[in-house]
């Protein structure tokens, strides 16, 4: 990985470069106090032609400032200085900002935002226990985890006084960071050492009693020292940063029951935590909590839940600097009783469907429930327990009849179960344990009960599907040239039941920009939408909002989009995942090239073969090749990646039309990208071979991106003559 790292670097310095998409790496500092004002530095590559920052979020406004001195050998690496203004009361927690320059606009990067306020780092060559930097109580400190370094905080505290600690690696670093936290008393002694949490999984909390008057050491280090940080793909070493909040408040470690009705305000025990159990008001949400139980995403990393609802807890009129976790749901709630820790004594639910509040809450505990229905009924059983930060990793067991099933994980890194269930008679059980055969106060669930029902949301898919690199995947976001075209390609993530069919729609547009729908038939999951841009269309970007609308009615299917922030190992692995009800759109500068594309034939049988021929106009004394990609072909079809040299304006292409492939229309789009970049062009790790070919510099003109209109190809029965 090193090596690939060497290799970035020096294709760097051989690049002939112009503007582009923007990438923004990092945020520096990742943090600000509410109601304050905070300078950062904005750093990233392709930022020249920079114009502003957007925020998804609203309370925070970003005012570009002047340029930072240039850091590093890579020519494409930018620092500009910005100011974020953030609004008095602003709510605890991660906003969002993509950079928007005159050719493009970036992925998110997170910026957090609390109460206490900021410490800066010390720079110091070295960081030791003996030269630990002052942070006092009710405050914010941030820093940099260099490889194999080790950063030192001292704390000063009083004999009894609760001293909560959080830190945010994860959760806001531009690059891969495991942070391992460990406190030392006044006369040196170990005293905690925490890796992970419940709540916040490779984020350490802790919250603690001073046993003795003096300065607590606290040290902060990666689990890896940082070992694949400078990895191109991932991010570089700079951007490695955390925040560690230090203060006197609640830091809970779970909360009963785990969620209630839309809209209900119900009292909630936060439980765990120094200085014991307390209730608090909570007010749950009007919308469901979880539309799907499982990440959109084709990368489900292990960590990259759904976010469900936060609630801060509130002790004694302080707030905690981190959040709880609940689920606000549409179904009747039903409280768990009192014993029902065997078959015999199953509690009996009432109704169906339903969501009962639960808890494992001793080692071995078995929870039985005996559910009505009709012989011939199916019905859907799943348990929310991990992805609402409980101890519990569920297995959830139905008999149903002479049937048993049984059920552990629900799918590959999700330890929560779920079961559908064929009632074999009128009544059937189920019971939920823990795997282990643990259990306790933060071993708490909801089991939801219901007859199967389609779930699903719209969201983005990355148009370009050749690339293995996350940073440059293009789609996520939509940069629409003046003049031209751009693909957002949405695509179905449903359970259960198939969705209803639909058109897509989408609202909140830049002014100037278009759309165009494809028509899709029912068995199709991807819905190409080409946006266009006026010649004039002023640059600017908006939070447009995408949605499904059934074409016999019933409600708008919801989007959603799932971006990771965060790749690391293995195999690219999402490790810190946003969530978006809105797609970033922008305007950006006339690209000096245009794709369109045709059918030889507009009609092709199944099982037989289909020829588009693509044209490629370029402006005059334009001479660069494109690369053409086809993310949306009809079941079958093995259109790869095409190349039009720099002295070529066309080419043809056929591909196969499978022999199951569904009748009638099907869209066809062609993106394309100004650059012939080894990893565009051959499918495989980039930069291996960084020797100039026939005596010339490899060039990147870019990655700016647009597509062709769309074309239907009419998929029609299959015929004697196609078979041969």
């Amino acid at each position: 990985m090193r090596r690939f790292f060497v290799f970035w670097m020096m294709l760097a310095a051989s690049l002939s470069v112009q503007a582009a998409s923007p990438i923004l790496l990092a945020i520096e500092p990742p943090c600000g106090q509410a109601g304050t004002t905070q300078e950062v530095v904005l750093r990233g590559m392709y930022l020249e032609d920079i114009e502003a920052v957007h925020v998804h979020e609203p309370g925070v406004k970003v005012t570009l400032l002047d340029w930072a001195p240039a850091q590093g050998g890579d020519v494409r690496l930018r620092e500009k200085r910005a100011r974020i203004e953030i609004e008095p009361g602003h709510q605890p927690g991660n906003v969002h900002l993509r950079v928007r320059t005159r050719t493009g606009i970036s992925p998110p990067r997170s910026f957090h935002i609390n109460r206490l306020p900021i410490v800066n780092e010390v720079e110091a060559e070295t960081s030791t226990k003996a030269s630990a930097q002052l942070v006092r109580m009710e405050h914010t400190a941030w820093g940099h985890l260099r490889r194999y370094e080790t950063d030192w905080y001292r704390i000063p505290l009083k004999k009894g006084q609760r001293c909560s600690l959080e830190v945010l690696g994860l959760r806001i670093s531009a690059t891969y960071l495991d942070v391992v936290l460990q406190i030392f008393t006044p006369d040196g002694k170990l005293f905690r050492e925490t890796d992970t949490s419940t709540l916040y999984y490779h984020d350490p909390v802790c919250s603690f009693q001073a046993t003795m008057d003096g300065e607590y050491r606290v040290s902060l280090r990666d689990t890896r020292n940082n070992f694949d940080q400078d990895d191109a793909r991932y991010g570089f070493g700079k951007d490695c940063m955390y925040v560690m909040h230090v203060g006197d408040y609640p830091q809970p470690e779970t909360v009963w029951p785990l969620g209630g009705a839309m809209g209900e305000t119900k009292s909630l025990v936060f439980n765990g935590g120094e200085g014991g159990p307390f209730r608090q008001e909570v007010t749950f949400s009007k919308r469901e909590s979880f539309v799907r139980s499982e990440p959109v995403g084709p990368d489900k990393g292990p960590w990259a839940f759904q976010n469900p609802e936060a609630v801060y807890p509130v002790q004694n009129g302080v707030t905690g600097t981190g959040p709880v976790f609940v689920m606000a749901s549409s179904l009747p709630p039903v409280v768990e009783e009192a014993k029902h820790d065997a078959a015999p004594i199953a509690q009996v639910l009432p109704q169906v469907p339903c969501v009962v509040d639960g808890l494992i809450g001793r080692s071995g505990e078995v929870d039985w429930y005996s559910i009505q229905g009709k012989k011939g009924d199916v019905l859907h059983v799943e348990v929310y327990a991990r992805r609402l930060r409980s101890k519990l990793d569920s297995v959830l067991k139905a008999v149903a009849g002479g049937n048993t099933v049984e059920n552990d994980d629900l799918r590959k890194y999700t330890v929560d179960s779920s079961l559908n269930i064929k009632m074999e008679a009128d009544t059937c059980l189920v019971s939920v344990t823990d795997v282990r055969g643990e259990g306790g106060a933060d071993y708490s669930y909801r089991l939801v009960v219901e007859r199967p029902r389609s779930r699903g949301v719209l969201t983005t898919e990355a148009v370009e599907k050749q690339t293995l690199l996350p940073r440059f995947r293009a789609g996520i976001q939509a940069a629409v040239p003046r003049g031209g075209r751009t693909l957002l390609l949405l695509r179905t993530s449903e359970e259960g039941e198939r969705l209803p069919a639909f058109r897509a729609e989408i609202s909140g547009l830049p002014k100037g920009v278009s759309v165009e729908a494809a028509q899709v038939a029912p068995q199709q999951t991807y819905h190409p939408v080409v946006l266009s841009a006026a010649e004039a269309a002023p640059l600017d970007a908006t939070f447009a909002t995408p949605r499904g609308v059934p074409l016999n009615g019933g409600s708008p299917i919801e989007f959603q989009q799932d971006v990771g922030l965060i790749h690391g190992h293995p195999a690219q692995t999402t490790w810190h995942t946003a969530y978006f009800r809105q797609v970033a759109v922008a305007t950006v500068e006339k690209l000096p090239f245009s794709v369109t594309m045709s059918l030889v034939e507009p009609r092709a049988a199944k099982g037989g073969k289909a020829k588009v021929v693509l044209h490629v106009t370029r402006d005059a004394g334009a001479a660069f090749p494109v690369m053409l990609m086809f993310p949306c072909q009809p079941p079958g079809g093995d259109l790869g990646m095409l190349e039009v040299p720099a002295n070529q304006s066309e080419v043809e292409a056929s591909f196969e039309i499978s022999a199951d492939a569904p009748s009638g229309l099907w869209p066809l789009v062609a993106v394309a990208t100004d650059t012939d970049l080894a990893h565009l062009r051959d499918g495989g790790w980039p930069y291996y071979d960084l020797k100039p070919k026939d005596g010339k510099k490899m060039e990147a003109h870019g990655l700016n991106w647009t597509c062709t209109p769309i074309t239907y190809l009419e998929i029609t029965p299959k015929t004697a003559d196609s078979a041969k």
